[in-house]
């Protein structure tokens, strides 16, 4: 037995991260509606914004108290998020504030979950999911620069989390499957998939890596336990851009089982849709959860656009996590955990300020 099949969790997840949507679409347990304490603490934030002429750039998390707020989200990441995998959180008052402020209020919220990492290597801590009508199939196009479906991945960071700006004309519904479910069946069904998902896959980094990594990485895993704690990585588009630009091919079996979890995914009553609304904000759990998005048509109109926020977000003992699962490299202190880092930051190792602690 190889150190992978060590590794592999033989027997199936049974606690509530491994869900259906059939059973959420009845359970609505992971929407929560702002309270009228909630919002009354959030209102008085975006004042103080305002008479203070605070940017993004130059917000700090005292610029928001939340005394009772903050008890809320700490749950909800601990409850909803690292347990479920998920949650929502909805009632926002989206057309009584500015695209800036939502903005800042977003980055603020993330002060009380987490702290915030580099989605580019431009260091952009607050992402703009915006249609720019880039080719989806060119090798290192970001898809949520287009509007083309999104197939389900996960994103490098412990959470994500989307804030609705504007949703589409038509179409752009938000998707969700249990990584755990996947692995729930395939253990059933094709165990012998298991050792080659333990061992993993090389995934293309599409031009967007740390310096002092390789433009492709070594093997990761899709799976990984560590101590019971089992974690999933899944982005298709990217692992066959790697087979691409390596110019090795994966093999027959190799592309029988990326086809597999594909197929699964696609079982009735294991994805969740929801349609986002204005305001709605959407934290997922990059460890336990694939998200997914449907094709959508824009408005015509610049301002009335599709328009998502996206927040990348690093919790302190979120998950027991594997050194290959998350690329940590040692010599600089970088993980996937930290997000993209930018080309020119400083080595996480050396880095004085809290953001990559």
């Amino acid at each position: 037995m190889d150190a992978a099949d060590s590794r592999i969790l033989r027997i199936p997840v049974t606690d509530e991260s491994a869900w259906t949507g059939a059973q959420l679409e009845k359970d609505l347990c992971w929407l929560h509606h702002l309270t009228p304490t909630y919002l009354d603490e959030i209102d008085r934030a975006i004042q103080g914004l305002r008479r203070n002429k605070k940017t993004l750039a130059t917000v700090t998390r005292e610029d928001f108290s939340f005394p009772t707020f903050t008890v809320f989200l700490k749950r909800f990441v601990w409850r909803d998020v690292a347990t479920r995998g998920f949650g929502l959180i909805r009632g926002l008052p989206r057309a009584r504030y500015t695209d800036d402020e939502i903005g800042m209020l977003y980055w603020g919220i993330g002060f009380h979950m987490g702290v915030g990492v580099s989605q580019n290597p431009d260091g952009d801590l607050l992402g703009h999911v915006v249609s720019f009508g880039e080719d989806r199939n060119a090798l290192n196009t970001r898809g949520y620069r287009t509007s083309a479906l999104l197939k389900f991945h996960n994103d490098p960071c412990d959470i994500v989390g989307l804030l609705c700006l504007r949703h589409a004309k038509e179409g752009g519904l938000s998707s969700l499957v249990s990584g755990m479910t996947i692995y729930n069946v395939i253990l059933k069904e094709h165990p012998e998939y298991l050792p080659v998902l333990y061992r993993g896959f090389r995934f293309d980094r599409r031009e967007q890596n740390p310096r002092f990594l390789k433009s492709i990485s070594d093997l990761i895993p899709i799976f990984s336990n560590v101590d019971g704690d089992l974690s999933i990585r899944y982005v298709r588009s990217i692992i066959n851009a790697a087979s691409i630009k390596l110019n090795q091919p994966l093999s027959n079996f190799e592309v029988e089982i990326l086809d597999f979890i594909e197929s699964v995914t696609e079982r009735p009553g294991v994805l969740l849709n929801m349609g986002f609304q204005e305001g709605d904000m959407q934290f997922v759990n990059n460890y336990t959860v694939l998200h997914a998005r449907t094709a959508f048509v824009d408005y015509d109109e610049p301002e009335r656009k599709r328009h998502l926020l996206r927040l990348w977000l690093k919790v302190p003992g979120f998950r027991k996590l594997a050194d290959d699962f998350i690329e940590y490299d040692a010599p600089s202190g970088w993980s996937r955990r930290e997000g993209i880092l930018p080309y020119e930051a400083p080595l996480p190792n050396s880095r004085p300020d809290p953001l990559f602690v």
